[in-house]
Order: C-alpha cells, then structure tokens, then sequence
C-alpha cells in the first residue's frame, strides 16, 4: 500500500509574515502538500500566494484545490503553472475541475454552462496541458479551444502531477482516465455550498464513486492516487461524540457522519485506524484538510504522514 500524505488547505491571513509563518509551519510539523482553493472569496488568489509560499519553504509540495477551468484560459495557465514549478524546484501539483459555483460565474460574466459541457470543456483543457507541460509546441483545435503554436515557456523542471476533482460519474470517469490524483468530492451537480449534504457523504456513495473511478482507469489505475477533501473534524473522546459535533456542524445526520470517508472523528488513534479501513477498502491515501482544523489535527500528522 502506497503511504499517506496530507495536504493542508490553506486560504489567508491577515499580514503577509502571517500567511509566511504559517506555511513554515505547516512545512515543519510534516504536512506533504500545501494547497489553495479557487475562489472569489475571503482568500489570496491561488498561484501568486503558492509563489510567495515556494521562495520561502523547501519541501512541501504547492497544490491548487481547484483551479475553475473556465475561469482561465488554459494556454495562459500553462504558463503561469509552469513558472511555478520552476520557481518551487518542481514542487506543483495543478488541480482543476470544471467548476459549481454559479454565483462566481455570474460574478465574472462567465456562462455557467450545464455539467456535460463544462467537463467537456475541461477534458480539451487538460489535453491542452499535457501537451504544453511536455514541452510540444501545440497546434489544437476542438469544440472550446483552438491554439495555434503554443510553444510555453519556461519548461517545467520536472513532470507536473495533475489533479482532477469531482463527484459524478463523467467527471470521475475522466480524472481517472487522465489524472494522476483523483480528488473525490460530493457531487457538485446538486450543489450550492461546500457540502452537499447527507446523501453526499455516505459511505455508501463514496463506494460508489471508488468504483466508477477503478471501472474507468484500467491498467492506469495502478499509477492514481485517490484524494479525499475532509469537510468536518472533531478530535474528541469518542467517535460517537464527534459525530454528534461535526453532524451539528454539517447539518446532516449524525449516523452518516461515523461512518463517512468525508469526516475525522474521535480519537486520533480511531482516525487513524479510519485511515487505514479507507486505504484498504478504497485506496484512499491522500487527503486534504482544512487550515481551520490544523489544531486538532496537530497529533494526527506524525502518526500517518509517510505511513
């Protein structure tokens, strides 16, 4: 079984020797990955906070989670990401995926087109990228994007692992075909906010994602990493009093929460065995936890980082 990582999702700070300190930090107590997500929000735009993360750390792997497709144009992200590979010695990890807040959409003027055709556009995209990353000079013409001599520049020093996320069928069908991380997330289709509810975090939907994923990947499967976005934690002296804190929290049922790949619960030893239940059963062996709950999880990090 290929060991754990975690990657810490950070979003701000007040001062920039805040948002610095807090990297190294994070760096040091052991976190593989540090990320950003993709939103209009309170939070610092993804690539330019990771640069300023990458000139003052060493180690740790510099992650978007995830980047809105359809909020750049791919031959332009190409460029910025590579920079940042560069920049980092190599340290990036792209995440993308095809975008659900239709409010950000609205915002920018961007069309919220329905889910098939987003994903569509994202598939082009990603094609596009792993031709531009490669180091072709690309000729591409498809249904949303055309380009004609994209030769990007600076090259990236090493491959860049790239990270596809979401929760239905044809968008996990096509991270497993083409990604190297597949980020499984509830299903954004039917949702307006970070958590899509009950229905979302059961057990037994997630197995059903786990297998779309390995029905579509094939032989590639044996090269993916599985990613799961920890929504909701309590470190506290119980499983079942956790689940009644994050269900609280969460607004859903607290039956779903214990049982939940999408939640940490109780103990750290019973979050870790959780961990170990996921890989086996799943093969879930990368997560994403939020900067908020860096407290609680402070002891869980030294006892399944590597392991």
């Amino acid at each position: 079984m290929a060991p754990f990582r975690l990657a810490m999702q950070m979003t701000s700070t007040p001062t920039k020797r805040e948002w610095l300190d807090a990297a190294r930090a994070f760096e040091d107590s052991g976190y593989d990955t540090i990320s950003l997500p993709d939103h209009l929000g309170p939070q610092f735009a993804p690539v330019v906070a990771l640069a300023a993360i990458a000139a003052i750390t060493e180690r740790v792997r510099l992650s978007m989670f995830v980047m809105a497709n359809d909020f750049r144009n791919p031959a332009v992200l190409a460029k910025e990401i590579t920079t940042l590979d560069v920049l980092s010695d190599g340290r990036v990890e792209l995440g993308l995926g095809a975008g659900w807040n239709a409010a950000e959409y609205g915002a920018q003027g961007v069309q919220f087109d329905p889910p098939g055709t987003r994903i569509e556009r994202l598939a082009e995209a990603v094609a596009l990228l792993r031709r531009a990353f490669a180091g072709e000079r690309v000729d591409f013409s498809g249904t949303h994007y055309r380009v004609e001599g994209l030769d990007v520049l600076p090259r990236p020093v090493s491959r860049i692992p790239l990270v596809l996320g979401g929760g239905g069928k044809r968008m996990l069908s096509l991270a497993a075909r083409e990604a190297d991380v597949v980020g499984i997330a509830t299903d954004n289709r039917s949702r307006a906010r970070e958590v899509a509810g009950t229905p979302g975090l059961a057990r037994e939907v997630f197995a059903e994602q786990v297998r779309w994923v390995r029905e579509a990947a094939g032989e590639h499967l044996r090269d993916l990493e599985i990613n799961v976005r920890i929504l909701g934690v309590c470190v506290c002296s119980s499983v079942e009093n956790g689940a009644e804190a994050v269900a609280r929290e969460l607004r859903i049922d607290p039956g779903v929460v214990r049982s939940s790949p999408f939640v940490f619960v109780g103990p750290v030893e019973a979050i870790r065995e959780q961990m170990l239940a996921n890989r086996e059963e799943f093969g879930v062996t990368y997560y994403t936890v939020s900067q908020r709950h860096a407290g609680q999880l402070a002891p869980l990090v030294p006892r399944v980082v590597g392991h």
